[in-house]
């Protein structure tokens, strides 16, 4: 299949194109390709952020406020394909330890269509929000307040988030079984795992 192929088959049947992705020789450029339409839609929201006025809520790194933004133009890329590739290595370390079956380029290959799919469901909205903001259509600084009050746009967006991580794991989840043969509650510990460890990584950059 091509590349195309294997995006929309990820999300409508994720079992049946991950049997076939595990199989296909040009597994980690499609799935190089998957991690990058999220790194370059995540690069356009800081850069719309910057646009609109927006502005974080404290950052973990010591970074001003006013300038966060500016430098998640930079983080955003490098620190979501290492945390792509960091995800896939805790994973398939761990998996080593019950099963042989699986290899780590495998794992690569279908986290990286997770990490890219799974991003959808809060990528679109905060896309056409910093958009938004950049055209001045809405006030970005005033959005993101309502985004921590308790107001009808906080509960969509927890809804979005649920929604992100109940699809990572159910990504990973299937990658994992299908990968490594193992038990399901195994590859539901082990794809959870994934999912934190590309999280937290990822949050550290740009939270």
């Amino acid at each position: 299949m091509s590349f195309t192929q294997y995006y929309w088959k990820m999300i409508l049947s994720p079992g049946q194109a991950i049997d076939a992705l595990i199989k296909d020789t040009k597994f980690l450029r499609y799935s190089a390709f998957a991690v990058s339409i999220t790194a370059i839609l995540y690069t356009f929201v800081y850069a719309f952020l910057i646009a609109g006025g927006g502005q974080p809520f404290k950052p973990w790194l010591n970074i001003p406020l006013e300038t966060y933004y500016k430098y998640n133009l930079f983080f955003c890329a490098p620190s979501m394909f290492l945390g792509w590739i960091l995800s896939a290595g805790v994973v398939h370390l761990l998996s080593k330890s019950i099963t042989k079956s699986g290899t780590f380029e495998q794992t690569l290959s279908v986290f990286g269509f997770g990490i890219s799919i799974a991003s959808w469901t809060t990528g679109i909205h905060d896309f056409l929000t910093s958009l938004l903001g950049a055209m001045h259509i809405i006030d970005q600084r005033l959005y993101e307040l309502t985004l921590n009050s308790p107001t009808f746009w906080r509960a969509l967006l927890w809804l979005q988030m649920t929604a992100y991580l109940i699809w990572f794991i159910v990504l990973f989840y299937k990658g994992v079984i299908k990968i490594y043969i193992v038990k399901p509650w195994q590859a539901v510990i082990l794809g959870t795992i994934g999912f934190f460890t590309y999280q937290l990584f990822f949050l550290i950059f740009n939270r």
